[in-house]
């Protein structure tokens, strides 16, 4: 049986280990090796060629849009299966256009894990039910588009152009002439309907829906 090597890039060590071992158990002859950031992932695809890259898309100093890009600028029949804490509902389908074969969130059990490895290592696409279900719908109800900030407000719309250049809450409310209060229930409303959690979040949705910040 052909040795397979399989990459696994996450910033944590005790996720890496964890999948680590799930791959292990899986295909006990895999040679696995690890990446804890974009640069060692480059670096990585660069020098051998995987039959599975495991990508975690929130590394620190990480670009996920552009090292997806490149990683298939190096190596075009990259199998990628993406694992994230990013909300699949407003990321997957994204990831999936681009050319990714799957993505899972990083509460999926190991079962659920082990089903994407062997698709993903298959050269199939791996979608779990929350995702074929969303997509369904879409499809059936003829949903408008999947932009999720034609969600937001005016007003939200204007506090995220402000939160994506940098300027905090109390420069928020001096510019919008609010009071501090209403700018924070602003970012509160934000973070709920976009699912994200940190600004980081927000510039990482706004790259990935290519959200003219200039046109806002």
């Amino acid at each position: 049986m052909e040795t397979k090597r399989i990459l696994i890039a996450d910033d944590h060590t005790i996720v890496r280990s964890g999948i680590k071992l799930i791959i292990k158990d899986l295909l006990p002859s895999t040679v696995i090796e690890e990446a804890s950031n974009g640069d060692e992932v480059i670096s990585c695809v660069k020098k051998n060629d995987y039959e599975l890259i495991v990508l975690d898309i929130n590394m620190p100093s990480t670009d996920s849009i552009t090292l997806v890009t490149n990683l298939f600028a190096y190596r075009e029949h990259s199998r990628i299966l993406i694992y994230s804490m990013n909300s699949e509902d407003l990321y997957a389908k994204r990831f999936l256009k681009m050319g990714v074969l799957g993505y899972l969130n990083k509460e999926s059990k190991a079962e659920e894990i082990r089903r994407a490895i062997t698709c993903v290592l298959n050269g199939d696409l791996y979608i779990s039910k929350k995702i074929k279900k969303a997509l369904t719908e879409e499809m059936h109800l003829k949903k408008g588009g999947d932009n999720p900030f034609e969600k937001l407000s005016d007003r939200e719309i204007q506090t995220v152009k402000y939160l994506l250049h940098g300027y905090s809450l109390l420069e928020i409310k001096k510019i919008l002439n609010v009071h501090s209060s209403t700018v924070g229930t602003y970012k509160t409303r934000i973070f709920e309907k976009l699912q994200i959690k940190t600004v980081r979040d927000l510039d990482e949705l706004a790259r990935m829906y290519q959200l003219e910040i200039s046109k806002l």
